[in-house]
């Protein structure tokens, strides 16, 4: 009789075998990205990359802007090469400052690292030209062609429209270079996918 219990337990172990953790849901996945997603942007690392950036626009914008407002330059460079002009040269200035005092990644040489920045940066930077231009030909569309007046100051829609694109591209920039740039990589990071706890590794 005492040996029933146990005979009953080993039974019962056999029949129903331990079964493999389940896979977490898409939505706890993506719950889960949104997350580190949320995480990263609230940081020291993403308020310092603002103070950077806010240097490498003013050299973005003062270029583009001598570019597309001075008469003899704007007659021989479009609208869409200044944009560009100013987003490349700015790029100097938001990497060296980024890679030296922010982010500090150490997994990748620094010439890997660049790689990397570029192509994100040039992404980048067609998609602040989309932006700025479609946002010139809306407000062409509707009228809005002349100088607007600002507090006292005459700021030209493509002016206007480059800033807002500027503002736009920080939030992009800062989770492709933290995803990519100053990470494991494009291919490193397409092949092991988008991993919420390997991003938050590099947010602290």
């Amino acid at each position: 009789m005492s040996l029933a219990p146990a005979e009953s337990v080993v039974s019962t172990g056999a029949a129903f075998p331990a079964s493999r953790p389940a896979r977490p849901a898409i939505g706890d996945r993506l719950s889960s990205l949104l997350h580190a997603i949320i995480k990263l942007f609230i940081s020291r690392r993403f308020a310092t990359f603002i103070v950077f950036g806010g240097l490498a626009a003013v050299v973005n914008l003062g270029v583009a802007k001598t570019l597309y407002s001075v008469p003899s330059l704007a007659a021989v460079v479009p609208y869409w090469l200044a944009i560009a002009a100013g987003a490349l040269s700015g790029l100097a200035v938001n990497f060296t400052l980024n890679y030296a005092f922010n982010f500090r990644f150490n997994g990748r040489p620094v010439g890997a690292q660049l790689r990397t920045f570029v192509v994100v940066a040039l992404g980048g930077g067609v998609l602040m030209v989309l932006i700025a231009h479609s946002l010139v030909w809306f407000a062409g569309y509707i009228g809005l062609t002349s100088p607007l007046h600002v507090a006292g100051l005459e700021l030209q829609i493509g002016f206007i429209a480059h800033v807002f694109a500027t503002g736009v591209l920080t939030f992009y920039s800062f989770a492709a270079h933290s995803l990519f740039s100053f990470n494991v990589g494009l291919r490193a990071r397409l092949k092991r996918g988008f991993s919420p706890a390997a991003s938050n590794q590099r947010t602290r």
